[in-house]
């Protein structure tokens, strides 16, 4: 293996899915502003952290939805954002109590797959999140979040134009579960007496 001192992430997903609070999760601190009643920024934003020799850049873009449909100027605009990057890792970030993947959901990943390639899903991990909920229906947490990761790894395979043999070896099948409201709670415990 060799010896790396560089790693860039792509956040990407729908607006409203938490990819901004990922990303100042991931750094340890606020780089990204996040709102939660207005529109997301409308331009890919990258923080860089260095520690050690060892340069993290974490991208951020805009949601890929507007008005109910696959926002291709926004892809456009990431595209060229990302002109002379090297992108190491995709992060696909998406709800988890999002019970359905539905056509919007394929359309987005066959645009992402469209604009970038299908050799982007390859160095993807799934993201998750809103992750400590009480899942429908009396199912088990564990049955509920693998459903779930299931039926959006199965629309990333299809819609990625990915043989299932291919995709069982790829690093996709890695999904993480996250949850931003614990910071949330954590500032309302400093609030309130």
């Amino acid at each position: 293996m060799q010896n790396v001192n560089t790693l860039t992430i792509l956040v990407m997903g729908k607006g409203g899915v938490g990819k901004s609070s990922t990303i100042n999760s991931l750094i340890g601190e606020q780089v990204v502003r996040v709102t939660a009643f207005q529109s997301e920024g409308l331009r890919p934003v990258m923080a860089s952290r260095s520690w050690a020799g060892f340069t993290l850049n974490v991208i951020d873009t805009p949601g890929l939805v507007e008005a109910g449909y696959v926002n291709h100027q926004a892809l456009q605009l990431i595209k060229g954002f990302l002109l002379n990057k090297t992108i190491d890792v995709l992060l696909y970030v998406d709800r988890l109590d999002a019970y359905r993947v539905d056509d919007l959901d394929k359309q987005i990943i066959r645009a992402i797959t469209n604009s970038f390639g299908k050799e982007i899903w390859r160095k993807s991990l799934l993201v998750l999140t809103h992750a400590q909920l009480c899942p429908p229906d009396g199912l088990s947490y564990d049955v509920f979040s693998s459903k779930r990761s299931e039926g959006v790894l199965k629309a990333i395979r299809i819609g990625a134009r990915i043989r299932k043999k291919d995709f069982d070896v790829c690093i996709l099948f890695q999904v993480i579960y996250v949850e931003h409201m614990l910071d949330c709670l954590n500032k309302i415990d400093k609030l309130v007496p």
